[in-house]
């Protein structure tokens, strides 16, 4: 007997190959772990602006100087439902944090640069034990693009006002000031110059206009990217929705309609029959790739279970005229069958039996006609096969020489 697969602990070692950690990969205590060290780091780049903080940067940004450890605190809380969800992605870029806070404990050590970089080395550490854990989820895909999106992002606001607070001199206002003069106006030029709406200041030299010509290009694509990835799965639900009322909508006005259930070549081939018939019909499935190629075809459909009782509702079902039952599961096209009947006693029920052994039990169950087609298929093509040429009906092949 093959055991039961535990979902909850990494896949066996095969032989030659990696070692796997023997125990279950806790993925809510990683992911509390990630988002905690995050808003840690993010709390430290605040605590830092009040100890030993040159002069040059206090002012209100005054802790993130430079940056990153805040910007590793946010990346790390964004990171936190992924690494939870065993994401390879989400673990590649926790690296990032160690990268971004230890360079900063060297250029202006204080207890909590040192302590953001020892926070997020130990994240790691800790993550690390469980590297070959992080099998599900894919390193490709739309989760994966969101993810990257967000890393993009963020590294993209880094470079900008680490970048404009370097070259502070090499900038100039309408006023005649000169220089980017502390860390919030190094965040309002970068927000200005990524969101194209353009900013007060004005590069004075060559190197100042090829930093801005960067990052104009760095940020209108990771804008761009982000509408995309982001915002678009939003409004792609949001049409779903609006298309899903008009669906209903469209049922509320159907009478004497016939529900198809299934998507099988049976199902097919019935609802060709009822259009060439012009009977209105309705092809109920839970599959959405199969419904959304029938709906492509100009059929009418209905996504949900046929079993459900909320769903035949709103398929119409107090209004039907019939309910044809043609999944290729016998036992979906039964469970379809005691539901219908169950709500509706007096509803005309016909059920399409993938097995010929079936139709007894369709029968007890409900349904008034239980047709197998490969039953009835064999007695038309033997029909046709024993037919002598003179009948009616026969068709002449071509005659010897």
């Amino acid at each position: 007997m093959t055991p039961a697969l535990d979902r909850t602990a990494p896949p066996a070692r095969e032989p030659g190959g990696p070692t796997y950690p023997s125990r279950p990969y806790p993925a809510s205590a990683l992911g509390a772990a990630t988002a905690a060290i995050g808003a840690l780091l993010v709390a430290f780049g605040f605590l830092s602006s009040y100890y030993a903080v040159p002069d040059l940067f206090r002012d209100p940004l005054s802790g993130y100087d430079p940056p990153f450890d805040a910007i590793a605190g946010v990346l790390l809380l964004a990171l936190a439902f992924r690494i939870r969800d065993r994401s390879p992605v989400a673990w590649i870029f926790t690296l990032i944090a160690p990268a971004l806070t230890i360079p900063i404990a060297f250029l202006s050590p204080n207890a909590f640069s040192v302590g953001s970089a020892i926070a997020s080395t130990g994240l790691v550490a800790l993550l690390f034990p469980y590297r070959l854990g992080f099998y599900r989820g894919s390193a490709t895909g739309p989760e994966a693009t969101q993810l990257l999106v967000i890393v993009a992002a963020l590294l993209t606001l880094l470079f900008g006002m680490v970048g404009s607070k370097w070259l502070a001199g090499q900038f100039s206002t309408p006023s005649g000031s000169s220089g980017i003069h502390n860390w919030t106006d190094a965040l309002y030029f970068t927000v200005a110059t990524i969101s194209t709406n353009g900013s007060n200041y004005t590069p004075t030299t060559d190197v100042a206009r090829w930093f801005s010509i960067v990052l104009i290009l760095l940020g209108v694509g990771t804008f761009l990217s982000a509408v995309v990835v982001l915002f678009l799965p939003f409004l792609e639900a949001r049409l779903e929705r609006i298309a899903r009322r008009l669906e209903r909508a469209q049922m509320e006005d159907l009478t004497a309609h016939v529900i198809v259930c299934g998507t099988s070549s049976a199902a097919r081939a019935v609802a060709d029959a009822f259009r060439e018939q012009h009977v209105p019909a309705v092809i109920l499935a839970a599959d959405a790739g199969a419904i959304g190629l029938f709906k492509n075809e100009g059929y009418r459909t209905f996504l949900g279970e046929p079993s459900s009782e909320t769903v035949l509702r709103a398929c119409g079902l107090d209004r039907a005229r019939a309910v044809v039952a043609a999944d290729d599961s016998d036992a979906e096209n039964l469970l379809t069958v005691i539901t219908v009947r169950g709500m509706a006693p007096r509803a005309r029920i016909v059920a399409i039996a993938a097995s010929p052994g079936a139709i007894g039990k369709l029968l007890k169950a409900g349904a008034n006609e239980a047709i197998s087609m490969v039953a009835v298929a064999a007695r038309l093509v033997t029909a046709a096969a024993l037919r002598a040429p003179d009948e009616p009906g026969a068709r002449s092949g071509p005659t010897p020489p």
